[in-house]
């Protein structure tokens, strides 16, 4: 299997933070650290003609709501995680 880089993006970032940091919510990507391919069970994806985004909704653990985790594959393989956002926070608007 070769490896793929998974990186961060500046806004995914600052929606962390509002979530508590990285530190508080990582926890709920452990499932998914052999990253997925855009067949992975438990990824969403949605098509457009600039490309996909998918999404990956975690459990609750502990304080740690649910969470939707974004991300777009790079053509290289690469995974670039582009936001994370509170699951009921995404349903409601």
């Amino acid at each position: 299997m070769a490896f793929h880089a998974i990186r961060y993006d500046p806004a995914c970032d600052e929606a962390a933070d509002k979530l508590g940091g990285y530190g508080a919510i990582d926890d709920s990507l452990t499932p998914y650290l052999e990253w997925p391919t855009p067949q992975s069970e438990g990824v969403l994806g949605v098509e457009a003609f600039w490309g996909s985004v998918r999404c990956v909704k975690t459990i609750a653990i502990g304080d740690m709501p649910t969470l939707l985790w974004y991300f777009v594959i790079e053509a290289n393989g690469d995974v670039l995680i582009t936001h994370v956002e509170k699951y009921d926070d995404a349903i409601d608007h």
